[in-house]
């Protein structure tokens, strides 16, 4: 279990950005809890795909973790160099930052288009993916299935419905606080995502 909880931090690389910022946008919506439930079934169905999907590729590439005691696989290098790559681009773009102009027209989202946008924000953002191949490759290193790699759903759904939880327990009030949260994870994401980033190198690599 413990190495497991070693994969909870690549959740917040799973949802700073475009991720959470849509989260807190559909909690201002006209239909907030439904299309707050749609966009988690998609990031639920979407998280575990992709689990799935590059837990089978590691594991095709990869070298047998009896093989690699004496230290880190290449397959571990390349998977660090991409999360380097992940580091470097979220660094150079962290000026750049802002809201989506298509996030505006999420106030009115049907639960339809939230649960498609859950599903292809976890399944296809870059960062998500070198994510989920961190996951797939630590797991598989661990020598345990793909399936153990659950604490990054689990923690990625959670995460992802802090905004919805906030809303439940305190309403209006909430509300009235999204756009200033919002606003603070647009320009300040970028160094949670960085520090996430060089912890798991570390992890990889140690």
């Amino acid at each position: 279990m413990s190495e497991q909880l070693q994969i909870l931090p690549l959740c917040l690389i799973m949802v700073m950005g475009p991720q959470i910022v849509t989260a807190i946008f559909l909690v201002t919506s006209r239909e907030p809890v439904k299309n707050s439930l749609a966009l988690l079934l998609g990031v639920l169905a979407a998280a575990t795909l992709g689990l799935a999907i590059w837990s089978g590729v590691v594991k095709a590439i990869g070298i047998d973790p009896s093989d690699s005691d004496s230290g880190p696989t290449t397959l571990d290098w390349i998977v660090s160099g991409l999360l380097a790559i992940a580091a470097v681009r979220t660094y150079i773009t962290r000026g750049t930052a802002e809201t989506p102009k298509w996030m505006s027209a999420l106030v009115e989202a049907t639960p339809r288009r939230a649960l498609t946008l859950g599903f292809l924000l976890i399944l296809l953002m870059p960062t998500d993916i070198v994510a989920t191949i961190a996951t797939a490759n630590y797991v598989h290193d661990s020598g345990l299935d793909w399936y153990d790699g659950w604490p990054l759903v689990a923690g990625t759904v959670l995460l992802m419905a802090l905004p919805l939880l906030a809303y439940s327990l305190l309403g209006h009030r909430a509300r009235a606080a999204m756009p200033g949260i919002r606003d603070w994870l647009t320009t300040h994401g970028w160094l949670v995502n960085i520090v996430v980033i060089v912890y798991f190198i570390f992890q990889l690599l140690s």
